[in-house]
């Protein structure tokens, strides 16, 4: 036995570390693709914002440049001298002048507007009669390529014709307009070439691009794609065939977007191209991947590493372990108690790191439903031993305490992050302050103390507001009201709000109620007052009384605040304490009061059933492995994928009537592989149910967008899982109570004794509340005290809660019980 359980113990401590080394490669990827999709998003954004600059600002020097030189030709002096020169003669006194006119003027333009680099006249011979370049005169112009200007109004706009100049080799635009006579024959063509060097510059422009950013237009020059504007380290390279790439490609056919692809030099960028109708040209701005996405990578490595150390920790701490749980497992009994004073310290130095276990919460809830579901399925093998199943009980126990701990953290992160709502319903105020008040007088009488609660007749019996914040709210106060006081009582008010000019600011039909919990206990010391609502934070008397977390006085207050009030604390040290709120609330006249549920274990499928096609889909092998075997038990037939990608295709070929997905995954997520599903007709017929180890509110309304028909949270509960098949696919159920099909619900009260939430309403509600209290302890001794103060007349009662307790469930107990002691 001793060799066996110290084998249990290496595999547990193999396990655990191969689990831990797992959970680092996970949060490194899930690091570096989400960060690698940011920085992409980001890229995008950036190369965009420099195309849209580019494109409107070359847009700009071209219309510039086309109202400059239709300036230049509609100018009265050249008009008026440009008709003598193609009309006269050579030697005539008024040709001349005219020439020394014209060519005067021209050269003027040239030099003020340098974008015009040469200006020239051509007769109807295409002879050139007068050039700012006046060795070019008398030379004959080819006109294939030019930019006519007929009738172009001021705000129209052109679409240049590039061509390779037979003088440079480089692209070159040339406008023209025709010069005609009072009948409309063309007489001649004032021509311009321009200057390219500006859009050089604008394309050349780097600016935020990074080292790696590259600009460049690119333009259809006879049969082949070609830059019209470099960046100098292309100018080196040659491309006889013409440049190509699939953003140049897209672009040269007229389509406008952004991707990740390869770039003319084969190189892998991520870019934005554009077509720009108005110039013919492509423009393209791009960056290389490797720099773009360089952070990622060094995120995920320092991630990697971190991880790792922390794995190499805590192996030396499994290690450490190890070796202790051998030395103490002799001697536990005698050291039961010196065990759970350490439990309390580490429990207090945790509760010290609350906001570090706020910001892991997420993580931490993935392995813990592991962790837990797996330990309930075990539990199930009547093959293992006494020593095994008290090993099961020490990880259940502790994973519950656990996941106790990360949801009062969670609640209390949510709240600082503004992420904590109101949920308003319609409730009867009488019937919570009654319920309230048979709560707590039992546990009021046990310490000899009087409790009182007044309301006066004008307050509203029913109203809208949060009931559930509204109910906490008055069990902190209340609960501290009777723990702090050891003589006299307690006492709740409750009154509407009399001052009328604050009732007069409110919405109509509105009113506001007064809170009022008054104490006769020690009172509070002025140093406390200023760290009475601050987290993990207890008064003297709290310290002294080992119980609480200290949050429950800093929740009140963030959920009266949510409510629209504030509490407010007045204090006689050893006289007593009253704390009061005031919250607005909606006088209501009917209320809705929804029925309440309760479960029984589910061991197989009714007969006369179909067939089931379950398919889970989940990255992790471990929470995979959890949902595959808890309903292969009951008879369904299950497959699993890995990933969405994997789902998908397995939904394809196999047509599951319902998914378990995962929302969170590699490769493909869950939001994605929804999405592909529901996009298909024969799609609408899958039920498809989210599996999120997120506890925000805000979470289903996503995963509702993304097309799932419902929403479960991890931890996963079996209870949860049943009822969401039986209510998406009207699944029917053998349950271990009475081997028998689930029937419909209005012959329930035929079926043999269950055990419910209602069936507790037989005991005092001050017995509900120490049964959940000792349940969220998992002290197993006083749930079996509390038990035996069960009436005989209700020995299944007793029994039934009992098995729970012998076959590990105390968790079923805790669902019971919450329902009445919340």
């Amino acid at each position: 036995m001793k060799s066996w359980n110290q084998h249990l113990t290496a595999k547990v401590a193999s396990s655990f570390l191969v689990l831990s080394l797992v959970a680092v490669g996970v949060v490194g990827s899930v690091a570096f693709f989400s960060a690698r999709e940011a920085l992409k998003q980001a890229a995008f954004n950036r190369l965009s914002v420099a195309a849209t600059l580019k494109e409107e600002e070359i847009g700009r020097w071209f219309e510039d440049q086309q109202r400059d030189f239709l300036l230049v030709t509609q100018h009265p002096e050249l008009q008026r001298n440009i008709k003598i020169l193609l009309s006269g003669k050579t030697a005539d006194p008024s040709y001349l002048a005219a020439n020394k006119i014209l060519s005067n003027y021209l050269i003027s333009v040239s030099q003020t507007k340098p974008a015009l680099r040469e200006i020239f006249i051509l007769d109807r011979s295409n002879q050139i009669v007068l050039s700012t370049d006046k060795q070019r005169e008398g030379d004959y112009e080819i006109l294939a390529n030019v930019t006519y200007f007929e009738r172009v109004e001021a705000t129209a706009t052109f679409d240049p014709i590039f061509y390779v100049s037979p003088v440079t080799g480089k692209p070159s635009v040339t406008l023209a307009t025709p010069l005609r006579d009072a009948s409309g024959v063309r007489q001649g063509i004032i021509l311009a070439h321009l200057n390219l060097d500006r859009i050089d510059r604008i394309v050349r422009e780097r600016t935020g691009l990074g080292n790696s950013g590259e600009t460049y237009l690119v333009g259809s020059l006879v049969t082949k794609n070609a830059f019209i504007s470099k960046a100098d380290k292309t100018e080196a390279q040659e491309f006889p065939e013409g440049i190509s790439s699939q953003g140049i490609d897209a672009a040269m056919s007229g389509v406008s977007g952004s991707g990740l692809y390869r770039n003319y030099a084969k190189l892998p960028v991520i870019g934005v191209y554009r077509w720009l109708n108005e110039q013919d040209l492509a423009l393209l701005v791009e960056m290389q991947q490797e720099e773009a996405f360089a952070p990622a990578r060094q995120l995920a490595g320092t991630i990697v590493l971190v991880g790792l150390a922390s794995v190499g920790c805590l192996s030396i701490g499994v290690y450490w372990l190890t070796r202790q749980l051998k030395i103490s497992r002799e001697q536990l009994e005698n050291y039961s108690h010196k065990l759970e004073q350490k439990a309390q310290e580490a429990e207090a130095a945790n509760l010290a790191k609350s906001e570090f276990l706020a910001n892991m919460s997420h993580e931490l809830r993935t392995p813990l439903n592991a962790i837990l579901g797996f330990t309930q399925l075990m539990s199930r093998d009547r093959s293992l031993n006494a020593a095994q199943l008290e090993n099961l009980d020490t990880i259940n126990r502790s994973g519950e305490h656990l996941l106790t701990l990360i949801n009062d953290v969670l609640s209390m992160a949510k709240i600082e992050a503004g992420r904590t709502i109101l949920n308003e319903n319609s409730f009867d105020l009488y019937e919570l302050l009654d319920s309230l008040e048979e709560m707590l007088q039992l546990k009021a009488e046990a310490k000899g103390l009087q409790l009182i609660f007044e309301r006066t007749p004008e307050v509203p019996q029913c109203v809208r507001a949060d009931e559930s914040k509204l109910r906490q709210v008055l069990i902190n106060l209340l609960g501290n009201a009777i723990k702090f006081t050891q003589a006299g009582g307690a006492i709740l008010r409750v009154r509407t709000k009399q001052d009328k000019q604050e009732v007069s600011q409110l919405q109509p039909n509105n009113c506001i109620l007064h809170f009022e919990v008054e104490d006769t206990g020690p009172g509070i010391a002025p140093s406390e007052l200023e760290r009475l609502f601050k987290p993990f934070v207890q008064t003297e008397a709290g310290r002294k009384s080992h119980e609480g977390t200290g949050l429950g006085l800093t929740i009140s207050q963030q959920f009266v605040r949510l409510m629209g009030g504030e509490i407010a604390v007045s204090t006689t040290l050893g006289h007593g304490t009253i704390f009061s709120f005031e919250i607005p609330v909606s006088p209501t006249a009917v209320v809705e009061v929804p029925p309440r549920q309760h479960y029984r274990r589910v061991i197989g499928l009714a007969p006369d059933q179909p067939k089931y096609r379950i398919l889970v889909v989940e990255d992790k092998w471990e929470n995979r492995q959890l949902l595959v075997k808890m309903l292969e038990s009951v008879g369904f037939e299950v497959r699993e994928a890995e990933n969405g990608e994997e789902g998908v295709a397995i939904w394809e070929t196999w047509q599951p009537q319902l998914i378990w997905m995962d929302m969170r995954m590699p490769v493909m997520d869950g939001y994605e592989a929804t999405r592909q599903i529901k996009a298909h007709l024969k799609g609408h017929a899958t039920i498809i149910i989210a599996l999120t180890a997120s506890a925000f509110d805000e979470e289903r309304a996503v995963v509702l967008s993304a097309g799932c028909n419902d929403f479960v949270r991890k931890p996963l509960r079996e209870e949860v899982i049943w009822e969401k098949m039986m209510q998406y696919l009207g699944v029917r159920y053998i349950y271990e109570d009475t081997q028998q099909a689930a029937i419909p619900s209005q012959q329930e009260e035929k079926e043999p004794y269950t055990l419910t939430a209602q069936s507790l309403r037989v005991m005092p509600p001050e017995w509900v509340v120490e049964l959940h209290q000792a349940a969220l302890r998992t002290d197993e001794k006083l749930i079996f005290d509390l038990l035996e103060q069960i009436p005989q007349d209700y020995t299944p009662m007793a029994t039934a809660l009992a098995d729970l307790v012998n076959n590990f469930r105390i968790d079923k107990i805790i669902d019971l019980t919450q329902l009445d002691s919340a």
